[in-house]
């Protein structure tokens, strides 16, 4: 007997019985936001396995079907039962499924838009194992702590774990493998001896916990109904302490399937003989509220799995009709800076590159800044917070946003947002901390011409003129600053900018003035950054008829802009530093920084940078800042 066995107690306790049929939700739908963030899908399957089936949810509770076969099976017995899908950290979505009854192996395909698929792959984890019967409701759990993803399903295998082979029903258990690639995996291992039969495995991370829950298996004779139960691990691989409640027995539920939002965890069981579904909620684990009466899910609906995905790839999803061809999903290049940053500014001074993002928040309310550095531009290091926009000022204590940097005479000067306002600090370190330099705003909320006072850009000709560059609305606005960078001097200074939305960037290269800004709304799929040249740095500004676009969504990677630039010292190679919608969950309150190379035609024109493509190759030694002459070097 397993010490997991042991901790078993087969008693009859049942948290809740899940009696209630199925109605359709009786509250009115909320009005939808203007921007959502994410949706819920919800796969599924019908028949005996003809395809993967998506419906949607904006509650998680009443669910639209889309209507269609997304995938048609093509692997192993050709079926298609317990569908699951999973998106990486790399913006690729997985998906796995049974694909027959007496298969030895999982059905396995991925997409960047669930509507374009990769081949699929019938990965034989147990094809060489003698005794093996089946392999079952595989599903993938990505685990942080070791960047790897690990794959589950249930197996019988004959002659293991004979203390509990029985003639009422199978002897399956979870077993496992990991990856980082999908293409070279462990050797299969145990991940659950529950002491008994069971199937359906699902893992999820409940704060420091790792959580398995599954259905014990039925006996079909006695009428005797598997519960669904659940087990708890400090690692994502195990060991797995069995709990002593059930959440569900006495009931035929199968397909336990879970959504995580916060503390809110919700339970979906399938009630598969009586052709609905149940589902529960918890904040602790303990207590848990029926809400089956609530929920309404899509009509044929059979064991499938719940997970999160962008709003507007879900209604791009809806409208989509399935597609035959093949398509090998690219990743998404991984985010340079850690957490959920936006709006960079990258710089150098001296030998150090620096990033000053925004560090965002619920709703864009940040109220802090930090800064990080780097040598080589591969190496990102957090020097930590260089000012606190709800302490270290008088005039605004929220919604600090959009920050850039520039070095004078010794002095380097930090200008920022708080409160749609624009400031400016000080520091005699590129790493802070920055004080008020005028206990009041540089340029007050609503300076400008049809613009908001936001995202500053400071920029210091060959002449020694200093300018800052800002603006969100129909047009760009400059002032001229006075030497001590703390100063406007004159008036300000529109520029037609073409879709000009926000976050103008200029910098001068071949004695021309470049310009680039963002277009569309940061919480937009589509932002991205169009850009433009000038013979001086007030304009006025030509684009080009093509390739006035260079910065904008392909694949994963999508809201892909409010950007900087910077040049490598002493060379003609130049980088981009980016926001994108965070991955694998994000949008426009959750953005992630990004890295780019920035090239340019014979001619000057900017090449479009694909967001898909990574700046540096293995090995590479990244950019190291070197002492160079005037003479530009490539």
């Amino acid at each position: 007997m397993s010490a997991f066995s042991k901790t078993f107690m087969m008693g009859t306790t049942c948290l809740f019985l899940a009696c209630a049929s199925v109605a359709t939700a009786q509250n009115p739908t909320p009005a939808k936001p203007k921007w959502p963030m994410k949706t819920w899908l919800f796969t599924s399957f019908q028949g005996s396995g003809d395809g993967l089936h998506l419906s949607s949810s904006d509650d998680g509770k009443v669910w639209a079907d889309m209507g269609k076969v997304f995938l048609k099976p093509t692997v192993g017995s050709k079926l298609m039962r317990d569908p699951h899908i999973l998106r990486g950290p790399d913006g690729i979505f997985r998906m796995v499924w049974t694909t027959g009854w007496k298969d030895k192996g999982i059905g396995y395909a991925s997409s960047t838009d669930l509507v374009h698929w990769s081949e699929q792959k019938f990965l034989p984890f147990f094809e060489t194992v003698a005794g093996t019967n089946n392999a079952w409701a595989p599903e993938t759990f990505y685990d942080e702590a070791t960047r790897q993803y690990v794959i589950t399903w249930s197996s019988d295998v004959e002659g293991r774990f004979p203390e509990t082979k029985s003639s009422e029903r199978m002897n399956n258990r979870t077993y496992y493998v990991t990856t980082t690639d999908f293409e070279t995996f462990s050797q299969p291992k145990l991940l659950i001896d529950a002491g008994f039969d069971h199937i359906d495995t699902t893992i999820v991370k409940s704060g420091q916990r790792y959580i398995a829950v599954f259905k014990e298996g039925d006996k079909q004779a006695t009428k005797a109904w598997g519960a669904i139960r659940w087990a708890v691990a400090d690692s994502a691989t195990g060991p797995y302490r069995l709990m002593r409640n059930a959440l569900v027995s006495g009931q035929r539920a199968e397909g336990p399937t879970l959504s995580v939002e916060g503390e809110k965890v919700r339970l979906y069981v399938d009630y598969y003989a009586d052709k609905r579904y149940g589902a529960f909620e918890t904040t602790d684990w303990v207590n848990w509220r029926d809400i089956s009466g609530d929920v309404a899910v899509a009509q044929g609906q059979r064991h499938g799995t719940v997970f999160s995905a962008p709003a507007w790839l879900a209604e791009d999803l809806a409208k989509a009709p399935p597609s035959a061809s093949l398509v090998t999903p690219v990743p998404a290049p991984p985010a340079i800076l850690e957490g959920y940053t936006a709006d960079p500014s990258i710089r150098v001074f001296g030998d150090t590159y620096y990033i000053y993002p925004t560090s965002d928040k619920p709703n864009w309310q940040t109220t802090d800044f930090s800064v990080w550095s780097s040598k080589n531009l591969l190496e990102w290091k957090k020097e930590g917070l260089i000012l606190d926009v709800a302490n270290d000022l008088k005039w605004g204590k929220v919604q600090a946003w959009a920050p850039d940097a520039i070095e004078r005479n010794g002095t380097y000067y930090f200008y920022f947002c708080a409160e749609g306002s624009i400031g400016v600090a000080t520091s005699k370190s590129p790493k802070g901390p920055f004080v008020d330099a005028l206990g009041k705003p540089l340029l007050a909320k609503g300076t400008g011409i049809e613009t908001n006072t936001i995202d500053p850009y400071p920029f210091i000709d060959d002449d020694g003129q200093a300018y800052l560059y800002y603006g969100n609305g129909r047009l760009g606005n400059v002032v001229k600053l006075k030497p001590d960078m703390i100063t406007v001097d004159g008036p300000v200074h529109t520029i037609e900018l073409k879709d000009h939305r926000e976050a103008p960037v200029v910098f001068k290269r071949d004695g021309k003035y470049y310009f680039m800004w963002s277009i569309d709304d940061a919480r937009s799929p589509n932002y991205r950054v169009g850009w433009g040249v000038a013979d001086s740095p007030l304009g006025p500004v030509k684009t080009p008829n093509d390739g006035f676009i260079v910065l904008q969504k392909n694949g994963p990677a999508v809201g892909t802009a409010h950007h900087s630039v910077v040049n490598v010292p002493g060379t003609d190679r130049w980088y981009v530093a980016y926001h994108r919608h965070a991955l694998p969950e994000g949008g426009g309150y959750q953005r992630q920084t990004v890295l780019a190379r920035m090239e340019f035609t014979s001619d000057g024109a900017i090449k479009p940078m694909d967001p898909l493509v990574v700046p540096f190759k293995p090995g590479d030694a990244g950019e190291p800042v070197r002492p160079f002459n005037a003479a530009r070097s490539k």
